[in-house]
């Protein structure tokens, strides 16, 4: 007896009862990628007032030079080159790539890179970022198993 046929209608089952629990977050899952870029703000706002700002940290590394000094270097020549806004920027533009699989993972890099850029010094292109980032994810909400 052959048990293949069995699976399939269960697979499709699982697959409708999936895409009908999910039908009412569907316009809500760019708030997810917004909450991420909030969150990376608030770490970029961290970074900003506690590591590149404090006249004691810029003192400390001109005497002594820690360890850290060279991070605080190389954060701030990335802030200066605006290395975070065009990497963020460039993700946001990867994320329209037809490639279903990576176009997610390449908004989230953006808001992410996006929301650290718009406090670090960086905030026209990591701002353009954020907003073609979240049209990326708002334009493909629909799921997998939902295509047209």
């Amino acid at each position: 007896v052959d048990s293949r046929p069995q699976i399939r209608p269960y697979r499709a089952m699982t697959g409708r009862i999936s895409a009908i629990l999910s039908a009412p977050f569907k316009a809500a899952r760019p708030l997810g990628g917004l909450a991420l870029a909030g969150a990376a703000a608030l770490f970029g706002l961290g970074l900003r007032y506690g590591f590149i700002e404090p006249e004691q940290m810029g003192a400390a590394c001109e005497q002594a030079g820690p360890w850290w000094c060279m991070l605080r270097r190389g954060l701030m020549s990335a802030v200066g080159w605006n290395a975070i806004g065009l990497a963020a920027l460039a993700c946001a533009l990867l994320s329209f790539l037809p490639d279903p699989r990576r176009h997610a993972t390449a908004a989230h890099v953006a808001l992410a890179l996006g929301g650290a850029g718009l406090v670090l010094y960086n905030a026209t292109t990591a701002s353009a970022a954020v907003v073609l980032a979240l049209i990326s994810l708002a334009l493909r909400r629909q799921g997998p198993a939902e295509k047209p």
